[in-house]
């Protein structure tokens, strides 16, 4: 059965699903954006999350692999349909949409999806340890937000979505050349900021489920696709020695100005012109 939820993020809510997962890019700064006359950009993960949550049964239950395409941007305001369309010849996979004027999470060419797949659990590369120390409440925030009523769906989504962190910890504090080349592509270059085009991740067989402690761990190996332009990123989540998730990310840099010209148009009465 199609499951459906109507939704409007707000400045507030992402201002505090940032402050949870720790993601501190000024797209998502309603300060910031403002002085650009825009709303604040939606971050992937708080969309998504709330998406997957949907149907939670069945990632708890049977689903392993999840495939996602960010294909456009959400602003603060927009309305927005996130619905999950189950597959009519496959009871085990649905589509992941979050609709605006378009479906966000899709391409012309292909589309997000939760499924059960049958490759075996056991392809992930190592890769450099990454430690984020977590907070309760960090948790408690982030299930309220996306809506999640199942606390061990709650859990394993956030240590999904906390990756994000991981990621640009590895590229803020860069340890091999390609960390280093992609530090000299983002934070060299202060007109670009980083772009997540897909991501994969696959989910060990029974669904992981764990009580929270207090730090997460996180494996990173990042690979070259383009030099200075796409890389491909594995990690394999672990809390406590658990493997929690691997997951393969396609990034690249994307600069502010294309962004910017993305973001919608802040409402007249909260516009403010950047400084002549």
């Amino acid at each position: 059965m199609m499951k459906e939820k109507k939704v409007i993020f707000t400045d507030s809510e992402i201002v505090e699903f940032c402050k949870a997962t720790k993601d501190t890019n000024e797209l998502h700064n309603p300060e910031f954006m403002g002085k650009m006359g825009k709303r604040i950009i939606v971050p992937g993960m708080f969309a998504l999350s709330r998406t997957v949550n949907l149907s939670a049964g069945l990632l708890k239950s049977q689903a392993n692999v999840i495939k996602v395409i960010f294909n456009s941007l959400l602003s603060a305001g927009d309305f927005v349909t996130l619905c999950t369309i189950p597959d009519p010849a496959d009871p085990f996979e649905v589509r992941l949409s979050a609709i605006n004027h378009k479906d966000t999470l899709a391409s012309k060419d292909d589309y997000a999806r939760m499924f059960k797949g049958e490759r075996k659990f056991d392809n992930f590369i190592e890769g450099i340890h990454r430690r984020l120390d977590m907070e309760t409440q960090q948790i408690e925030c982030f299930k309220r937000l996306i809506g999640a009523n199942d606390l061990d769906v709650a859990n394993f989504l956030f240590a999904f979505a906390y990756t994000s962190r991981a990621l640009l910890d590895a590229i803020d504090y860069p340890e091999t050349e390609i960390e280093k080349e992609i530090d000299g592509v983002i934070n060299k270059n202060s007109n670009v900021s980083p772009f997540y085009q897909s991501l994969e991740l696959h989910i060990p067989s029974p669904f992981p489920v764990f009580n929270p402690g207090s730090a997460i761990d996180y494996y990173i190996h990042y690979e070259r696709e383009i030099a200075c332009k796409l890389y491909t990123a594995h990690v394999r989540c672990e809390i406590d020695g658990k493997v929690i998730f691997y997951s393969q990310y396609k990034m690249g840099g994307i600069p502010d100005l294309v962004i910017l010209r993305m973001a919608k148009d802040a409402h007249p009465h909260k516009q403010a012109l950047p400084k002549l």
